[in-house]
Parts: C-alpha cells; structure tokens; sequence
C-alpha cells in the first residue's frame, strides 16, 4: 500500500506528539516556509522493493524549540548537534513508518540532515507522492515522501 498524504499526517501527529509533546495540526492551504526562513531537513531513503526518500523539512526556530523538548533544555542551550540529532531522528521515524506501511524487503538508511535559506531538495528519477504541510504555533513542519521512478 502506498502511504498517502492522509497517512502522513497522523504519522507526523503521532511522532510529535509522542516524541516532543507538540501538537501538530495539519493545513490544507498550501502551507511553506518563509523564503528567509532559515530551513532544516532530515531525509532518509528507503531502498528494496519500493525506492525512494522521506523528508521532514521545518524552520530553524521550530527546529530548537524540538531539540529543547527531546532533550529536556532551554531554546537557548541547544547546541546545532542537538538540532541535527533531532531532526535526523524525526527523519528516521517518519521513514520508518512509511516503510512499515510499504511492502516487500526494505532498508532505511541513517538519516541526512541539511540546513539553510533557499535551497531545493532533490532526489534524481524521482517524484513527489505525498506531501503535507502541518502546523504548530505558527510554525509549518513540511513532510514529504519521494519514490524513484521505475524503469
């Protein structure tokens, strides 16, 4: 079964919630991130029968405030390795659950993280299955699944 946006919604909500014990509701309005946002995204791939990539992609400030709540610290103590640590695992997590709803032998890798202003995500031969933009606090948390195009 192919995971749908619907499908990454509550996963992202579960993850959140569970995670972080932030709310996470979802927006139907088309939703992105301010193109002076400074930006961070976790991606990891999923190899095997189905290939592709999942992303968490989510502003810098959302990305501190996560990182102070895994790691039980004020916004201001977070080090940037605690920023690409949780990233990185909400990355994995959202993955793993995508993967769990796919079928056939498959294989997540760690996780990438990446951060900046501006700049395009790709992962070549592939498109875009699902995508949805998800809010907390005025804050928009973007979660994407990629599959490679088969040939």
């Amino acid at each position: 079964m192919e995971p749908t946006a619907l499908d990454l919604e509550r996963i992202g909500a579960d993850i959140w919630a569970a995670m972080l014990g932030i709310e996470l509701v979802a927006k139907h309005d088309g939703a992105s991130h301010d193109p002076d946002d400074r930006v961070v995204t976790g991606l990891v791939q999923i190899t095997g029968a189905w290939e592709g990539a999942v992303s968490v992609q989510l502003t810098e400030r959302l990305a501190i405030t996560a990182a102070a709540s895994m790691f039980a610290l004020e916004p201001d103590e977070v080090t940037e390795e605690e920023v690409t640590d949780t990233v990185g695992e909400l990355a994995n997590m959202t993955g793993g659950n995508v993967k769990s709803m796919l079928e056939g032998e498959l294989q997540l890798s760690l996780p990438s993280v990446t951060s900046g202003r501006q700049y395009t995500l790709s992962l070549p031969g592939a498109h875009q299955t699902a995508r949805v933009a998800m809010e907390t606090d005025g804050e928009v948390v973007l979660l994407t699944i990629l599959k490679r195009d088969t040939v």
